[in-house]
């Protein structure tokens, strides 16, 4: 038998619940018309902003990773942490957490819960 389908008010709050676990807060507000593109823009930036600031310290975790473990874990993956994107990031953590100790491992979980 299949799940049955879920209401649209629990669709709605299962959207909104993810949308809070990602960090996002939903604002309405009032604005003249003419200016809702500076809202939309300014928006944009912010979004942004957050996006880059998790960019930051994945790349501070990565350049830590390539530092303590790799000899031990990343011998084979060659990515600069420097210009590391979350792609990146998700393969080094996989890394870690597969063939690492529990200091590499918890390293990697800190990654992954970045990416995500």
């Amino acid at each position: 038998m299949s799940e049955p389908s879920l209401s649209m008010k629990e669709r709605v709050h299962q959207l909104r619940e993810r949308r809070r676990r990602a960090g996002l807060k939903r604002v309405e507000l009032f604005v003249p018309e003419d200016k809702v593109d500076l809202v939309k823009a300014y928006v944009a930036q912010l979004r942004e902003g957050s996006d880059s600031e998790s960019k930051m310290k994945v790349r501070q975790l990565l350049a830590k990773a390539y530092r303590n473990f790799h000899a031990s874990c990343l011998d084979n993956i060659q990515i600069d942490p420097a210009t590391a994107d979350f792609a990146d990031a998700a393969i080094v953590a996989a890394a870690l957490m597969h063939r690492g100790n529990a200091d590499a491992y918890k390293l990697g979980r800190q990654i992954r819960s970045l990416v995500r």
